[in-house]
């Protein structure tokens, strides 16, 4: 044991004393804004770093030595600056490029590649997300994540995101470090997140670094990008789906600079026709009609110096819903004279307010300092108003008359606010120290008031009910957590990164402790091959619950509990870099993930019926992920792109007494996908033309469906494993998009029983989608920008979801096909 600790810290002195640091910081030629996640890479000690934040870098080399560094950003043009070991700080100031020959528009993918410590992460720059074809020319940040590997959609055009195997809920969105509760607009359509203020976003699926916590499954690290402080210039732009606004520049040149932007859509004026007409049936798209959203995002930051910077930030996003379908049938069943009306009246709006005020400090070269106050509300809002109406007449003479009327008013609403203080210090070239606090309290607000009225005659009596009642309350959640790490350079071949985390949180009169242990390590096998393993132990003190087979919608948050504690996970992962030449890369990473205290709504859970708060409806459970992830990148030259293979299992168990679901028995999660595979490609063609494509192919995701059904004393039994080529299956039907595939009725005295836990699959999922952008300079006013797009090019019927409905009085099962070929036109002004 003597010996081991000896050589150990014989390593320790010797990674101390073999080199110095040098430091830098890299901005734009023109405006001075910083540029982040710029490549600054040593060829000749075969190693690289990138810029944090504040465009600043640090990299140790040899005493005495002097090195060539050369830096590269994306859509700037490459330099190469020579410094010595020990030298005082540089500032490398880039020029926009304007060749596109061999231009690197993937770098900062690099920065987790061979030369570092950190696997199970990427980054995408602004100029990436852009490139990805969108649904209604919309460019989206989160179904561009969707096409790494890992990573998986909610559903067939929707923003919502699965990483390795976990739940929606345990992704951290951050804008500039501040906490974004609600990442989608249009009930998932598009991203919450407006492109045009992006700057890169990292993505981590696991090693997690321990500056990073209150989340199991992802982190998703959002840089706002800030405004040029010597110049004004912005951009408009008018597509099918929204049109935006932008606009930067300085407020004191050289000191301060503004950058803003603001979206607005039409999706209830434009879109929602169009598919209509698509589907051939009114009522398929009734669920989002009259649906819209709204956002706006601003970044201010002043200088005070070179050592100290003030920035803030500013998000306020909203979506406003409104629908009305009225059903009526007469003549139903085997009785005649009656009629059935049901109407369905739901306003929903749903929104994100986000403010941040962070200080950056540097001392030197050596220590930077970023505190971080901020602020996020979400605010989620349902009214539905459902009445019902049942007349039955014979020979023309009243029978029967009964309306019911019910209006729930329901109240989902977040309030965090937060305070973070960051650290980071390099004493010698070896180690890069981080460490921490933070602080947050947040209000969770799961609230419903639910009123009904029931009005029963017949010609021998009259009945009258009502109910009024409200169910939830408001909870206060306390978190504190401090943090320590250090990327540690122990030999030229073996780097590791080690953390550890602890976080209290507190609700009422219970608190919970997590102590979060995290460790990754490289092993250089060659100069261009590396070998990474990690370890990770995450905690979570919120939930949502959220659900499409809970009888009312719900997407809410709510905290831990007395009787629901912390969720915990644990993730091992390792995984092979190669990088076959400059440019080039491929990777393999293979990950096995266990989860503990996870929620899942109870069968046939309803807000409605409940006589207790929330965890009445709720099991808790224990989930466990595995699965293999390879990724081929090509980033350099005229066709750059990548394509990516998953291979992954999700489980969930359920066995505690008095909470069992599927019967205690393991079965697979509901966002069990077993095979995910993208390919992107970006072609630039000369100086004006650029054609992108993706292809996707997905395994198609869970549910439940009901195994029987009853309605007037007839059982009628329903397969799980039935799919369009069954048709022949006794009072089965299978329709994509057509004759009422959108909306169901309930009728009453219809009850289901369920056998399996999501023991439907969906078919699966693929699509290509292809963009072509023709961009020209104008002498006079700046730049236009032409994207042509088409998603969905070969038109393939993808099911969305499914359901049971009616049709010719018999019980089927329907599917919905939410987009078919869809072309869309953008045109973007700059100036």
């Amino acid at each position: 044991m003597i010996r081991i600790c000896i050589l150990l810290l014989s390593a320790v002195l010797a990674a101390t004393a073999v080199g110095q640091t040098v430091a830098g910081r890299v901005v734009d030629d023109e405006s001075g804004e910083a540029l982040p996640s710029a490549s600054v890479y040593a060829k000749s000690l075969a190693k690289g770093t990138s810029t944090d934040s504040d465009g600043r870098f640090e990299m140790a080399i040899p005493e005495g030595k002097t090195v060539d560094l050369r830096i590269s950003y994306v859509g700037y043009k490459e330099t190469t600056i020579q410094i010595k070991s020990g030298s005082a700080p540089v500032e490398v100031r880039l020029q926009r490029g304007t060749e596109l020959r061999d231009v690197q528009v993937y770098g900062a993918r690099h920065d987790f590649g061979v030369k570092s410590s950190q696997m199970s992460a990427q980054v995408l720059t602004s100029q990436q997300v852009k490139e990805v074809p969108a649904l209604f020319g919309e460019i989206d940040v989160m179904k561009s994540l969707q096409r790494l590997p890992g990573v998986q959609s909610s559903g067939d055009g929707t923003a919502g995101i699965f990483v390795r195997g976990g739940n929606y809920d345990q992704n951290l969105i951050t804008l500039d470090g501040s906490t974004l509760y609600n990442g989608e607009h249009l009930k998932g359509f598009v991203s919450a997140i407006n492109a045009e203020m992006v700057d890169n976003v990292v993505l981590y699926k696991g090693a997690f670094p321990a500056r990073y916590g209150s989340r199991l499954s992802s982190v998703i690290d959002i840089g706002v990008r800030e405004g040029d402080f010597e110049s004004y210039h912005g951009s408009a732009s008018i597509g099918m789906l929204s049109s935006k606004v932008q606009a930067e520049g300085p407020i004191w040149k050289g000191h301060t600079s503004f950058n803003v932007a603001a979206r607005a859509s039409y999706f209830g004026a434009i879109v929602q026709p169009l598919l209509k007409s698509v589907y051939d049936n009114k009522k398929a798209m009734e669920p989002y009609a009259k649906m819209n959203f709204y956002d706006v995002n601003a970044k201010l930051v002043h200088r005070f110096s070179e050592s100290d910077r003030l920035s803030a930030v500013f998000y306020w996003g909203k979506d406003v819903s409104n629908s009305s379908p009225t059903d009526s049938e007469t003549n139903f069943g085997s009785k005649s004279g009656e009629t059935r009306t049901k109407k369905n009246e739901t306003k929903n709006n749903w929104g994100n307010l986000v403010s941040s005020l962070y200080w950056t400090h540097t001392a030197g070269d050596r220590f930077l300092m970023n505190v971080n106050a901020s602020f996020s509300l979400y605010d989620y809002r349902l009214s539905q108003n459902v009445s019902g109406y049942y007349e039955s007449r014979k020979m023309e003479q009243l029978q029967r008359l009964t309306e019911e009327v019910s209006e729930t008013r329901y109240d989902s609403k977040v309030k965090d606010a937060s305070i973070t203080a960051d650290f980071r210090f390099r004493p010698v070239a070896a180690h890069d120290l981080r460490w921490g606090v933070k602080g947050s309290l947040q209000q969770l607000s799961p609230i419903i008031h639910a009123y009904s009225y029931n009005y029963d005659y017949t010609p021998s009596k009259v009945t009258r009910t009502e109910t009024d009642r409200a169910i939830g309350k408001r909870q206060n959640l306390l978190t504190a957590s401090i943090y320590a790490e250090d990327d540690w350079t122990v030999a030229p071949w073996l780097m590791a990164n080690v953390g550890l985390r602890y976080s209290l949180f507190s609700v009422e009169n219970k608190t919970y402790g997590s102590l979060e242990p995290r460790a990754s390590v490289r092993f250089l096998l060659t100069p261009a091959m590396a070998l990474k393993l990690s370890y990770a132990r995450m905690a979570q003190g919120v939930h949502l619950l959220s659900s499409s087979n809970i009888v009312m919608p719900s997407d809410i948050w709510v905290p831990v509990t007395e009787k629901i504690p912390l969720m915990r996970s644990n993730q091992y992962a390792g995984g092979v870099n190669y990088e076959i030449m400059k440019g080039l890369e491929v990777s393999v990473e293979g990950y096995y993930k266990t989860m503990d205290n996870v929620l899942e709504y109870n069968n046939g859970a309803s807000w409605l019926n409940c006589t207790g708060d929330w965890q009445s409806l709720v099991s808790l459970g224990k989930g466990r992920s595995y699965g293999v992830e390879l990724m081929a990148q090509r980033s350099v030259g005229n066709t750059t792109g990548w394509v990516s293979y998953t291979w992954a299992k999700s489980l969930r168990t359920f066995d505690r007494p008095g909470q069992e679901l599927n019967g205690g028995r393991e079965f697979l999660a509901g966002n069990d996908k077993r095979h995910n595979f993208n390919i992107v490609v970006v072609q630039r063609l000369g100086q004006h033309w650029k054609l992108s494509a993706s292809w996707t192919y997905q395994s198609g995701r869970r549910g439940i469906l009901a195994n029987t059904s009853m309605y007037g004393g007839v059982l009628q039994e329903w397969d799980p494993s039935f799919r369009p080529e069954s048709s022949t299956l006794k009072e089965q039907e299978y329709m994509q998009n057509r004759d009422d595939a959108a909306h169901w009725a309930e009728m009453p005295g219809m009850f289901t029983t369920y056998r399996e836990r999501n023991n439907y699959k969906l078919p699966d999922v693929h699509h290509l989608d292809v963009g072509i952008t023709y961009s020209v300079n104008h002498r006079r006013f700046g730049a236009s920008e032409v994207n042509l797009s088409f998603y969905n090019l070969y038109n393939q019927q993808n099911i969305n979801s499914v359901y049971i409905g009616t049709n010719n009085k018999k019980y089927v099962l329907k599917g919905i096909c939410m987009f078919p070929f869809m072309p869309s036109l953008t045109y973007t002004l700059k100036f």
